[in-house]
């Protein structure tokens, strides 16, 4: 069964599963294909499932906008009217009529999921460009179809967004086709909060490792307690290589693992309908819930990682609970041997390596395999040769972890954001703004993009908060470790944010300023001149600029002249 010729609408079952015409799009596609695969196979096959799942063709997007005639203020490209006019739009009867029959045949709560034509292609990903919409589909029929259509017109109305526009400008895509999943969210209602105990994004080539005992052929999870919308997104996670799973990017610091792990979980409210994040110290009457909390989580005390007490209120002030995910280790539970099947049979079905999202619930050792899409980033690895005898004065960066592979050469500016300004600022977002300016301005150019801590960090002070249509044009980006002023790169990728980069061929670079084999050349910087821009934060250096990234051997440098 060849993957680029799989048509799921060949397949008599999924037909009968599509509401309206047209096609299901490449997130349906590879889940579809990724089903008729697993049927095959004999292994785990009581504990890795995919979660009913039903589709909205593309021509009923095509039917909604021609039915409310919605092409004129599509045409404005001003998003938050865009979307208030699909909300405010309706569906042609008949697809109405359809959707209150699939209702009529579920009572679980809903992941309604964007699968566009461009969708998690070879070639374009689209990650987080497009909604997932959650909802409880709790009420009567006529409150839940509500949701339902409320929940379908975001994810529509979400082609028209502006990171959306850039991605397809940059890429010289026209248009786009949108169908929808209506898929069973999975999980368990744990007092008015739905959430799966762990979720997860899983890659069947690691290519951004932290050191050469890694194998790049293993693959690499990153896990979070709750849904998976804070592993996607630039949030702290747990990084699993399945070479050794124990061996940790931060370390084995105990001050360095607590900073790096989860505390923030997202859950939906059953009530109101709405995402609700939480942290675990202040959220414990959950804890009930999880039979297996204590191999889930530590407590951070006394700059040590403990067993959790018994009690809580025997918790020292200033002690914290951190998620650790313990338990994955422990050969009692599956969950690392059906990852691995899963990389395997895909990767050999897809013929390319695969990026996988799940869930898994330790208390039933089953995962649910919720997306798969080929990872195309790296089907070129070609070995990258660093200099040699470079003169020193000559480097502006060096790092040894968790850098791409690729080399760019001739490159004539440096977008920098200078990290004293930065965290002196009084208005982090317009850093952001003017950044995304310079951008623009250097469109035809290509550049280095430098700055502290973690780009696109949903947490300004944690990292400059740009959206992808902000930093689209760079060739290399940099980020800064400055762990004194809690900038710390990002150490992990499965992220959106991330596949936009490997997608599009920006090269990554953590450097982590304090650590050996690390350098940063902070004087070169202060010496010399920079074009001054409207932020005093920002700046643009223009030169004779390469970058050298060796994945292989896990080195980089960024050189001048």
């Amino acid at each position: 069964m060849d993957f680029l010729e799989f048509d799921p609408l060949n397949v008599r079952e999924y037909q009968d599963l599509t509401i309206g015409r047209g096609t299901i799009g490449g997130k349906a596609k590879g889940l579809v294909f990724a089903r008729e695969v697993l049927k095959k196979k004999d292994e785990w096959k009581d504990k890795i499932f995919i979660p009913e799942s039903v589709f909205v063709g593309t021509q009923v997007m095509e039917r909604f906008v021609e039915y409310n005639r919605l092409a004129p203020v599509i045409r404005t490209r001003e998003y938050p009217r865009i979307e208030k006019a699909f909300l405010d739009a309706t569906f042609p009867g008949d697809i109405e009529e359809k959707l209150i029959a699939f209702l009529k045949g579920v009572d679980y709560p809903l992941a309604i999921r964007s699968s566009s034509l461009l969708e998690d292609s070879l070639r374009y990903s689209f990650a987080g460009k497009y909604l997932t919409v959650f909802i409880p589909n709790r009420g009567s029929l006529r409150e839940r179809l509500k949701q339902l259509e409320d929940a379908i017109k975001k994810v529509y109305a979400s082609t028209h967004n502006p990171n959306a526009y850039e991605y397809r400008r940059k890429h010289n895509l026209r248009g786009e086709r949108m169908a929808v999943i209506l898929q069973r969210l999975v999980g368990h209602q744990r007092g008015r909060y739905f959430y799966p105990t762990i979720a997860g994004v899983g890659f069947s080539k690691n290519y951004r490792r932290w050191t050469t005992q890694i194998r790049i052929e293993d693959g690499v999870v990153r896990v979070v307690f709750g849904l998976g919308t804070r592993c996607t997104g630039r949030n702290y996670a747990r990084i699993f290589s399945l070479t050794i799973p124990e061996l940790r990017p931060e370390g084995n610091n105990p001050r360095d693992i607590s900073k790096y792990s989860q505390e923030t979980f997202d859950a939906l409210d059953m009530e109101t309908g709405e995402l609700a994040s939480f942290n675990i110290n202040y959220k414990k009457d959950l804890i009930q819930y999880h039979p297996y909390f204590n191999r889930l989580a530590l407590l951070y005390e006394d700059d040590e990682l403990k067993p959790i007490p018994m009690l809580f209120n025997k918790m020292k002030m200033g002690s914290r609970l951190i998620f650790d995910f313990q338990l994955l280790l422990n050969p009692k539970f599956s969950f690392f041997s059906m990852v691995s099947f899963l990389f395997e049979t895909m990767e050999g079905a897809m013929g390319i390596p695969v990026d996988i999202e799940f869930t898994y619930e330790p208390a039933e050792d089953r995962l649910a395999l919720v997306q798969v899409r080929p990872l195309s980033s790296y089907e070129d690895y070609q070995k990258v040769e660093i200099p040699s005898n470079i003169d020193e004065a000559d480097i502006l960066f060096q790092s040894n972890s968790m850098l791409t592979n690729g080399k760019r050469e001739g490159l004539n500016y440096i977008l920098y954001v200078d990290h004293d300004a930065y965290r002196h600022s009084d208005d982090f977002f317009k850093v952001a703004r003017e950044v995304g300016k310079i951008n623009k301005l250097l469109e035809r150019e290509g550049y280095i993009l430098v700055g502290p801590g973690r780009w696109g960090s949903n947490n300004p002070r944690l990292g400059v908060p740009v959206r992808y249509g902000e930093i689209s044009n760079a060739s290399v980006m940099v980020e800064l470790g400055i762990p004194e002023e809690d900038f710390v790169p990002e150490l992990s990728y499965g992220t959106h944010f991330f596949a936009d980069l490997e997608l599009d061929g920006i090269l990554y670079m953590p450097v982590f300023i304090h650590k050996e084999g690390n350098l940063f050349n902070a004087e070169w910087f202060k010496s010399t001149p920079y074009e001054k821009t409207n932020d005093p934060a920002v700046r643009v250096y223009k030169g004779n600029f390469s970058a050298y990234l060796d994945g292989d051997a896990v080195r980089g440098v960024i050189l001048k002249g």
